[in-house]
């Protein structure tokens, strides 16, 4: 083969593979806009209300259809979670210095900070209503997840049931331990009399 024509190959093959770089970065936090706030579902700004159910909304972003539904109904589930259940902390830090003597400038920096952590069991939770929409070259889901209280009511009951047995037994061990050494107790004193 010439040498020139496998150097031309060669060549070509390089600018080929530096036009095919790295697909640019989408920013997955699209800018307000009145729309989407006018387009939202009346149910997610005033979800239901239901004795039988509770609700959570969400909405998440991602190139992705299936990601920003799995995103949507992963934070309407925790809304739902937080609803039953937060562990909530909060610090609240003030500082004050004034400085100078005359024209004396006062100093002054406060600092606040919350956190909540949820732990909890979410049992029968579902989407009752999904919207889904494309925002330039983003999808948009949009995410009314129920819970039906009665179904988790008694599952959960179900649960405390078995944990009550457990505590039950734990107890009926305890209790046996403690007549045990009663009775060694007794037995020991009988040898030495």
């Amino acid at each position: 083969m010439n040498r020139p024509i496998v150097f031309s190959f060669a060549v070509l093959l390089s600018i080929a593979a530096c036009s095919r770089g790295p697909k640019p970065l989408v920013d997955l936090t699209p800018p307000a806009s009145k729309e989407t706030i006018n387009n939202l579902p009346g149910w997610y700004l005033k979800p239901p209300t239901d004795n039988n159910y509770l609700f959570g909304t969400a909405t998440a972003v991602s190139r992705d259809v299936q990601i920003a539904i799995n995103k949507a109904q992963a934070d309407a589930r925790n809304a739902i979670a937080q609803g039953l259940e937060v562990k909530y902390g909060a610090l609240n830090k003030r500082f004050v210095e004034e400085v100078g003597r005359e024209g004396a400038q006062l100093l002054d920096q406060y600092t606040q900070v919350y956190k909540g952590v949820v732990s909890t069991t979410l049992i029968g939770t579902r989407p009752r209503q999904q919207v889904l929409r494309t925002e330039g070259t983003l999808y948009r889901a949009i995410i009314l997840m129920e819970l039906p209280v009665g179904e988790m009511s008694k599952r959960l009951l179900d649960q405390l049931r078995a944990q009550e047995q457990l505590y039950t037994r734990f107890r009926a061990t305890e209790a046996f331990k403690e007549l045990d050494a009663e009775v060694q107790r007794y037995e020991a004193w009988r040898r030495n009399q």
